[in-house]
């Protein structure tokens, strides 16, 4: 690896590295539970956290709620601002307000057919959940943000399977998109990575590689020695654009009133 590109060395170490230890993962541990949680923390504390900004930290064993009272499923990863108000956070648990939610990852030891439709399904229920509590933007600048074909005055979640292995890469795209069809394209899976072979993502109309689908978009499958590379800039490209927007939390507190008064002082008003 020349010299002249230390990033791309680094990279193709760490690659290598999460490999090896996901298969000692997989040959020291029998336990499936076991197993998926320590995959999951392998992505996120050696690779997502190390590459993602510092305003986002990634939390697993996570639920999304919204203030209507939905719920995603329980998420492998969840990329959610470094100032998220927990909701509930116990020592394997946490329930994040989707107005926090940025990003879910779902992780897989090899993707297949049908591992590639549980991981759809779940990215799709928690892009489903509704970002209705932010305060409203004043002043002549409005702040938002391009994607999907349409104007978002918020950062829409974003959704990404990452996997250690799996079928083939041509086979995994054509299922995905047809899986996709009938879902609106902000609920779609916007990238898939499989460390050992590549990645699939959408090429716009120019042929060019985006982060997120487009109108008239294609799904791509990417073959690459170094999955890392491409896969961080995607990823930095995508969660770089994270903007925090002030969000209230009063919803999620439900009907209760405040209280009874049961006294009060103040200054007399002389008029």
């Amino acid at each position: 690896m020349p010299s002249d590109f230390p990033l791309r060395a680094s990279l193709a170490g760490l690659q290598e590295k999460m490999l090896i230890d996901f298969s000692a993962i997989t040959a020291q541990i029998e336990h499936r539970g076991a197993k998926g949680r320590e995959r999951e923390a392998l992505i996120a504390q050696e690779y997502l956290q190390r590459y993602l900004p510092r305003s986002l930290e990634v939390v697993h064993g996570a639920e999304i709620l919204d203030s209507g009272g939905r719920r995603s499923a329980e998420c492998d990863l969840v990329v959610q601002s470094a100032a998220t108000p927990p909701l509930v956070v116990g020592k394997s648990f946490h329930l994040i307000p989707v107005e926090w939610a940025y990003g879910v990852v779902e992780v897989k030891s090899r993707l297949d057919g049908g591992e590639l439709r549980d991981a759809q399904g779940k990215i799709a229920r928690a892009k489903a959940l509704r970002k209705l509590t932010y305060l409203p933007q004043t002043g002549d600048v409005r702040w938002g943000i391009n994607a999907y074909g349409q104007r978002f005055d918020h950062f829409p979640m974003y959704g990404l399977v990452f996997a250690y292995t799996a079928t083939s890469l041509e086979g995994l795209c054509n299922e995905l998109w047809a899986l996709q069809q009938d879902r609106p394209m902000e609920h779609w899976v916007d990238a898939v990575i499989v460390l050992d072979r590549g990645m699939l993502l959408y090429h716009n109309l120019q042929g060019g590689p985006g982060v997120r689908p487009e109108p008239g978009c294609s799904l791509t499958a990417i073959r690459c020695q170094t999955t890392l590379v491409p896969a961080t800039l995607t990823v930095q490209t995508a969660f770089g654009a994270v903007w925090e927007r002030p969000a209230r939390l009063g919803p999620y507190m439900g009907p209760e009133p405040w209280g009874d008064i049961v006294g009060s002082a103040g200054p007399v008003v002389e008029v």
